[in-house]
Parts: C-alpha cells; sequence; structure tokens
C-alpha cells in the first residue's frame, strides 16, 4: 500500500481551531458566553425531518455506535450521532441518568452548530473535517463548559461528509490528555461505520480488502477498494482517500494500477478469497488483499418474451435511428455507436444543447433495441420540482405522505421495467436523488417510499444533458461514482448550426408538419431557404420547427416566404442565446459568445433571463420555448434570482 501522507491532527492544531471558533463566535454570531439555557432540541416533527435522510446509515452505523458505547459507558459517557447539520439524530446513553443527559442537551434531536453554540465539538468536526476534542473551558457558552465532547466525522463512499460521531461527558478529568483515548475509540468506531457503509453500498461488488502487511488483513486494514464487472476501480474508502495516493485510480481498471488482473481477482472471490499479493505500479509498494465477492441481486421479473419482442420489426427501429441522423456524418457516426451498444446493458448518455433532438435519439434508440415492445418511460429532471422528484422516480406506497393516493403510486423507474428509462437533464437531479439512483443501478432494485420491500427493475438507462458532468465533479456538484456509472458510452450530438444537414431537414419538417396541417408538404422560396440556413438557431432543431410550424401556418399552405418567418430570422433583434450557450445560469459570467449589442449588455444570468422576458411581455412561456428550456426551469431561475412579473406586483 502506498504509505500514508499523515497522521491527526495533534493539540496544537486543534488550538488553532478552537481559536478560530471562539473568534467567529463572538464576531460573527455575536453570541452571548454567559447566555445560561440549554442546547435547543428538535420537536418530533422538526426532527423527523433530519432523521429520515439518515434512516439507512443510522441503521449501518448502529453497530459501531453499540461497540463504542460499551466501551465507555462505565466512564459516564454518552454517544451521539449527528448529521451534517448538527442535530443529533442517534443517541445512546445510560437511562439511569436521563435527566442530567437532557439537561446538558446530549439528547436526541439536540442542535450543535457554531451558530447557535458557539466552539463545540461537533460543530468543529462538521466545519473543518477533522476529529477533535473540545473540552471543558473550550466550549464557547457557559453551560457547555463543563462537557468533554470528542468528535469525528464520518465520510461517504464519494468522500463526502455523513455524519458526526460524538462521545461526551458531562464530568471527567480537568486534564484534557485524559481524553486522548476516548477520541481514538471515538475515531475507530468512525472507521467502523464508514466501512460498513461502503461494504453495504458496494455489496454487489468485488471488494478488496488491502492491507500492507498479510498479518494485519483480518482485523486492521488499510482501506478498500471496489470494482465493478469490468474490473474497473469505482470506489475507495475513506481511510485510502485521507492517504491520497489511490485517489488518480479511480475510473482505472485494476491492471492499470496494480500487477494484478481482474481474472485473478474473480477467482480468489470463487474460491473463498484467499490473500492475493500484488504491487501498487505507481510506487512499488507491495500490499495484499482480500477479495469479498458480490451478493446475488434479487431476481427481477420474466423478461419480455422472444415473441413479444418481435412484435415491432428490428429494422423498424434501425430506420427511425438512421432518419434521426439524417445526412450528417456526426450523427450517422452516433447512429451506428448506438446500434453496436444496445442491448449490451451498457448506461448510455446523450450529451448536445437544449433542443438539439436528445429525447427524439433515445425514443429512436428505444425503438432498434430489443426492449422496443416494451415501455420508454422519460422523465426530464429540471421539469421536476425537488420536492416530488423523489416520489416520481420511486414511487410510493399508500399513506407515504400528506397527499399520497390511496392506493400508491409506481415510480417512474418501475413504470419502466423491461423497457427503457431516459433521464433527460440528468446534471439538474438533486444530489440526494443521485445518491438513490446510483443504488439502483447497483442493486437494480428500486424501493418506493415508505416501504421496506425493494422491488427488482431492469431497464436500459439513457441519460441526456447540456451540461459539462466531468466540471460538476470537479466541483462537487455531481457525484463521481454516479458519473462513472452513466458515461459507459457517450455519445455527442451536434447544435444544429453545425449540421451538415440543414436543407434535409428544413425539407423533412416541411413535408411532416405540411401534412398534419394541410395534408401534403408545403414549400418554401430560395430567400426563406436562405434565411433559415444563415441563422444560428440557439435553440437548435426545437426552435427550427416551431419557426416552421408558425411560418406554416401564417402561410395557408402557400410557399413559406421571408414574411412568414420572425424578425430574429430575417435581420431583426437577434434571439437570446439559450443559457448554457450564452452564460452560466447558475453564476454571474460575462456572455462570451454574446452576439449584438443587446447580447453585449448582458453582464449576468439574471439580466439574460430579465431581458427575455420584458421581450415576451412576461409570457414564461414564449420566453422558455425562444430559451429552449422547460417553463418549470424558467419559473425555479425567477425564483432564484427574485425577479417578479410586473401582473403580480400588487399580489
Amino acid at each position: 500500500m502506498p504509505a500514508e501522507a499523515g497522521g491527526p491532527a495533534g493539540p496544537g492544531t486543534d488550538f488553532s481551531m478552537i481559536e478560530r471558533s471562539r473568534q467567529r463566535s463572538f464576531e460573527l454570531y455575536r453570541l452571548d458566553p454567559g447566555r445560561g439555557e440549554p442546547p435547543r432540541v428538535l420537536t418530533t416533527s422538526a426532527l423527523k425531518d433530519h432523521r429520515e435522510p439518515m434512516e439507512r446509515f443510522m441503521r449501518i452505523a448502529r453497530s459501531g455506535m453499540e461497540v463504542l458505547f460499551g466501551q465507555i459507558r462505565e466512564a459516564g459517557y454518552v454517544v451521539l450521532l449527528t448529521d451534517t447539520h448538527g442535530v443529533a439524530v442517534d443517541f445512546i446513553n445510560n437511562p439511569l441518568f436521563d435527566q442530567d443527559w437532557r439537561r446538558a442537551g446530549l439528547w436526541l434531536g439536540s442542535c450543535w452548530t457554531e451558530e447557535k453554540e458557539g466552539t463545540c465539538a461537533v460543530a468543529l468536526a462538521n466545519l473543518e473535517q477533522r476529529a477533535i476534542t473540545v473540552h471543558h473551558e473550550e466550549h464557547f457558552r457557559a453551560p457547555n463548559k463543563k462537557l468533554t465532547c470528542s468528535a469525528v466525522p464520518i465520510f461517504g463512499t464519494d468522500g463526502r461528509m455523513l455524519a458526526v460521531l460524538d462521545a461526551s461527558a458531562i464530568e471527567s478529568p480537568d486534564d484534557k490528555r485524559s481524553q486522548h483515548l476516548v477520541l481514538q475509540m471515538v475515531r475507530s468506531a468512525a472507521r467502523m461505520a464508514e466501512d460498513a457503509n461502503f461494504l453495504h453500498e458496494f455489496e454487489h461488488h468485488h471488494v478488496l480488502r488491502l492491507a500492507r502487511r498479510r498479518d494485519f488483513l483480518e482485523v486492521s486494514a488499510d482501506g478498500m477498494v471496489a470494482l465493478d464487472e469490468a474490473g474497473r476501480i469505482v470506489a475507495i474508502s475513506q481511510s485510502l482517500r485521507e492517504q491520497g495516493a489511490l485517489l488518480p485510480a479511480l475510473g482505472h481498471c485494476i491492471e492499470e494500477v496494480f500487477d494484478l488482473r481482474f481474472e485473478q481477482v474473480m477467482q480468489a472471490a470463487h474460491q473463498g478469497g484467499y490473500p492475493l499479493t500484488m504491487r501498487h505500479l505507481a510506487t512499488g509498494t507491495q500490499c495484499f488483499a482480500l477479495v469479498r465477492p458480490p451478493r446475488r441481486r434479487p431476481s427481477a421479473p420474466a423478461a419480455p418474451s422472444a415473441a413479444a419482442r418481435r412484435e415491432v420489426p428490428p429494422e423498424a427501429g434501425a430506420d427511425a435511428l438512421q432518419a434521426i441522423a439524417g445526412l450528417d456524418p456526426q450523427m450517422q457516426t452516433n447512429a451506428r455507436q448506438a446500434l453496436r451498444v444496445l442491448d449490451k446493458g451498457l448506461a448510455i448518455l446523450l450529451h448536445g444543447e437544449s433542443g438539439s433532438g436528445k429525447e427524439a435519439f433515445a425514443k429512436a434508440m428505444h425503438e432498434a433495441s430489443a426492449r422496443r415492445a416494451q415501455p420508454f418511460v422519460a422523465v426530464n429532471c429540471a421539469a421536476i420540482p425537488e420536492t416530488l422528484i423523489e416520489s416520481e422516480l420511486f414511487g410510493y406506497r399508500e399513506g407515504a405522505f400528506t397527499g399520497a393516493r390511496s392506493k400508491g403510486a409506481r415510480g417512474k423507474i418501475a413504470q419502466a421495467h423491461g423497457g427503457t428509462l431516459f433521464l433527460d437533464e440528468i446534471g439538474d437531479m438533486p444530489q440526494a436523488m443521485q445518491t438513490r439512483l446510483l443504488r439502483v443501478l447497483a442493486e437494480r432494485e428500486v424501493t418506493p417510499l415508505g416501504s421496506e420491500q425493494p422491488i427488482a427493475v431492469d431497464v436500459q438507462l439513457i441519460c441526456a444533458t447540456h451540461r459539462d458532468l466531468r466540471e460538476m465533479v470537479a466541483q462537487g456538484q455531481f457525484r463521481l461514482d454516479l458519473y462513472y456509472r452513466l458515461n459507459s458510452v457517450t455519445l455527442e450530438l451536434p447544435a444544429l448550426r453545425d449540421r451538415a444537414d440543414k436543407n434535409a431537414l428544413i425539407d423533412s419538417l416541411l413535408r411532416e408538419d405540411g401534412r398534419q396541417l394541410y395534408g401534403r408538404a408545403v414549400a418554401i422560396t430560395a430567400a426563406a431557404r436562405d434565411l433559415l440556413l444563415r441563422h444560428d438557431w440557439p435553440g437548435n432543431i426545437r426552435q427550427l420547427k416551431n419557426v416552421l410550424r408558425t411560418a406554416m401556418a401564417l402561410s395557408g399552405g402557400e410557399p413559406v416566404s421571408p414574411e412568414h418567418l420572425p424578425a430574429e430570422i430575417h435581420g431583426g433583434q437577434p434571439p437570446m442565446l439559450p443559457p448554457e450557450r450564452m452564460l452560466s445560469l447558475g453564476g454571474a459570467q460575462t456572455a462570451a459568445a454574446a452576439q449584438g449589442a443587446p447580447m453585449q449588455e448582458a453582464q449576468d444570468g439574471r439580466t439574460a433571463l430579465l431581458q427575455v422576458l420584458k421581450e415576451h411581455r412576461w409570457n414564461v412561456t414564449e420566453a422558455a420555448r425562444s430559451l429552449g428550456l422547460s417553463r418549470a426551469t424558467v419559473y425555479r431561475h425567477m425564483q432564484k434570482w427574485e425577479i417578479v412579473s410586473p401582473n403580480r406586483l400588487g399580489d
């Protein structure tokens, strides 16, 4: 194994952390150190909001908490597990001293934040993401100065903080050094919880338990590595993350990191997990590994029969995919690659600007697959309110929450069983849902809200986004392990302005939509066609379709000419570019791609969106259409930037 980068923070580090915290407590939070009441304890209903997201991890961490409590119970300690907001979501204490614990705030639902309590161990472990002991007078508020508290952060499989484990006592020796052993025991219990969570999260993967010495493998391994079905490293445990040497290995095959073949790993798992000897290629360090084999997945319902799959001939789907590709070389390459990877069990990611035809391409892929007779279920992650996306995706059982249907509801994932699940705008999926989606993909089962019984699911997953997911991963906005799950195959859909077959697309739309409107294809004049070919099309194919359909309606079935086209197409005000091209709607970056004087004046996303809304007289539907976005996305940005329609100012 690579050598450890460094040890835990020493007493000097604790002192500087505590001094910075005391300064914030005085100057930033304006706390009164003499305030006498104990820490706030949440009501049962308020505590429920903190406990529910932690339920699975609480069950996993409970064993380590019980071991820790057994070690320190006789010394008068209580064990707390808090979330990253400093709220105690679980605890173990000696019930003989319930009143003492409650008066001290060492109780279920207690809030230990620096903003409210000033300097305290749970708050500092959350803020600094390091283990720390805060002893007696080091606490900021007077009621807490009799406490000694040792807190250690607990990290998830993606390196993000999950919780804080704390051991606190009301009475203890004055010398802080007396708490050194307690802190080490809390560290050990936190490590136990992290490892148990890692094994649970990757129970369907091969997991290597690594150590620098063979005799340490069973009792004190240095960390763990999870491998997917292809032998690729998809996760490393927190203990190895802290050492740093294996972080670059994420996403690489085991053969690229160690002098070990994946076939050897599978053989060791099949034969009982005997120790493997290997060498870390980057450092030359020898280490040893035990292999835990993947747990068998629950059996899914019977797959569609061959007869059912033959209801739609495969040639029809392939033809649809070729029709979507048109005459553009890049799109034709995409169609060929899609046909090669279909029905191989690989997740497919479509990347392209808004309006570039990602959903249409996904539907064509579904029609070309062996699942063509089964459902194609599309979910726009950006259009569903964050409070509803969990129930939409995973479903819920009867009475799961207020307003739930009397018989519950199947989620979109379960509805897509046997077919294709298309997750559009996956980059807008909330991070909490990213975690649950990753689990569904790993276990191939989904658990509805309010239920404890998982349902096996079998879906072809196709995702789409206009965002740069790699950049989102680097910024901590998208889970790295989920990114590796989704991008088995990535297909880049070109923007309309870059396609070589715009002429053919125009003719196709005039033919298809003309038949719907007038029962025949509609012609177009050379002047109108020239305007369409020279336009930049920021809204891509979606915008082209809207423009042509409107023009055909205005023409009354006669040939489309320039007067039937909107002003921005033939020399009027240039249209507003969609946010992902013009500027970052999530920040305040200047529009490098801006065109024309009005665009150069746009300094940030708020200014740009406000300008579009004014141009469309505050018609959100029209503004969203011109931007190539959904109405829900526009409303979300209006709320974020506090943009209020003049029509609502008097509400």
